[in-house]
């Protein structure tokens, strides 16, 4: 129990007794913490051993229905060891460090998934999972199934671009009470402006940077970029688009949005062909009032 010291004793004996119970069983029981890692362990045909899930993860409908084990970036040992898991599959990103390494020292396994925005980097984590759940058949089943849809955008993409030129993209996430922040170059958005054929708007080499009204006017979006979350608290998409820090865009004035599930902006996974094909819509859309 030594190594237990940092909980409290009767919480501390009693999860110590929980994880050698589970040592011992052969039931898969896992808490998925993050929307790209929750979608794949339901893609990859393993959703029946999943117990719980963060606050983040809202699809499949199914986790619905599972026990929350809170937000991602703050987890307490205490709340997901009360659903007794054998595992935890977890994003980039997701802890605190020490609430992991608590869950490792109780006999948990805790894997880590890295978010790499590259399609390469999806790729690898669908084969990451894949071989940690033991289905290794259903990843290629999946890599390859992503491949061809995302190939096929491409494609489609690369024609409009062709006739058009690529159109600048903006990606526009919330920040907080009224404030909105910018995709760069390392987010998630920005993969996905780029398997869309498309350029992003802001070339910062961050994630994500605080957005006022002269930058995104100098960035001159053709396309906005943004979760149907963010638009949904602004009251819907004319609201939105009157929000200062966007509203004298070309993007705004041409009404040219994709609206995507907020899930897709936080990680690739198994619907990142939806997100794409949003975009690519939108790029083949004529800017309004025109033919």
């Amino acid at each position: 129990m030594r190594r237990l010291r940092f909980l409290p004793a009767a919480i501390a004996a009693t999860l110590a007794l929980t994880a050698a119970t589970l040592a011992g069983a052969a039931e898969r029981r896992i808490v998925t913490v993050g929307p790209p890692v929750t979608e794949l362990v339901y893609a990859l045909g393993e959703g029946s051993s999943v117990v719980g899930r963060d606050t983040s993860s809202h699809y499949p409908q199914p986790v619905n229905d599972l026990p929350d084990v809170g937000y991602m970036r703050a987890l307490s040992a205490e709340g997901v060891m009360s659903l007794a898991p054998t595992h935890v599959l977890a994003i980039q990103g997701a802890g605190p460090e020490t609430t992991l390494d608590q869950l490792r020292a109780l006999g948990v396994t805790v894997e880590v998934v890295p978010e790499t925005p590259t399609l390469a980097g999806l790729l690898d984590k669908v084969e990451r999972v894949a071989r940690l759940l033991g289905r290794e058949a259903e990843g290629r089943r999946l890599a390859d199934s992503l491949n061809r849809d995302l190939a096929a955008l491409a494609a489609v993409a690369a024609q409009a671009g062709a006739k058009d030129g690529a159109p600048v993209v903006l990606g526009v996430v919330g920040g907080g009470p009224g404030g909105l922040m910018a995709a760069g170059s390392r987010s998630v958005p920005a993969a996905l402006i780029a398997m869309a054929g498309a350029r992003n708007a802001l070339e910062v080499e961050r994630d994500y940077v605080p957005m006022s009204s002269e930058a995104a006017l100098a960035a001159a979006p053709d396309i906005l970029l943004v979760s149907r979350s963010l638009v949904d608290r602004s009251g819907g998409l004319d609201p939105f688009l009157a929000t200062p820090q966007i509203a004298l865009t070309p993007a705004a004035k041409a009404r040219r949005v994709a609206v995507v599930d907020g899930a897709l902006l936080m990680g690739l996974g198994p619907r990142t062909a939806e997100a794409v094909a949003e975009l690519t819509r939108v790029q083949g859309t004529p800017p309004q009032g025109q033919p």
